[in-house]
């Protein structure tokens, strides 16, 4: 079973872009184990016991930055979404980020989102 974190700053976000996640792996008979976190502290705190086989980011400016860099230098192999306010996509392809995308987020980009990290994950 994979499981899959949403970190985004908004908690109802959060839940709608989980919400879209689900939808996407069912349709595709995957079953994960998907966790919010609104707190980029707990959430480093809780992947150090459980590390997700993919995040999605949705964090604003710097922040998204900087949390994109602490995963992958933690978790070189777990997988990136990542979305931001901020164009971000060089700073995306220098951390092998799988899919970058700005706002605003919505359930399209995360399904394309998803759709390169499983194409990607299955190639491994």
């Amino acid at each position: 079973m994979y499981c899959i974190a949403v970190l985004a700053v908004n908690e109802k976000e959060g839940q709608d872009y989980a919400k879209y996640i689900i939808d996407y792996c069912t349709e595709r008979s995957i079953f994960p184990l998907v966790e919010l976190y609104q707190n980029q502290e707990s959430f480093f705190e809780q992947i150090q016991k459980t590390v997700p086989a993919v995040v999605l980011l949705a964090l604003p400016g710097v922040s998204g930055l900087n949390a994109a860099e602490h995963l992958r230098s933690l978790y070189p192999g777990c997988g990136v979404i990542w979305c931001s306010d901020l164009d971000f996509s060089l700073h995306a392809f220098r951390l092998r980020v799988e899919y970058f995308f700005m706002e605003p987020v919505d359930e399209q980009k995360i399904r394309e989102g998803f759709s390169v990290w499983l194409r990607h994950s299955k190639a491994m």
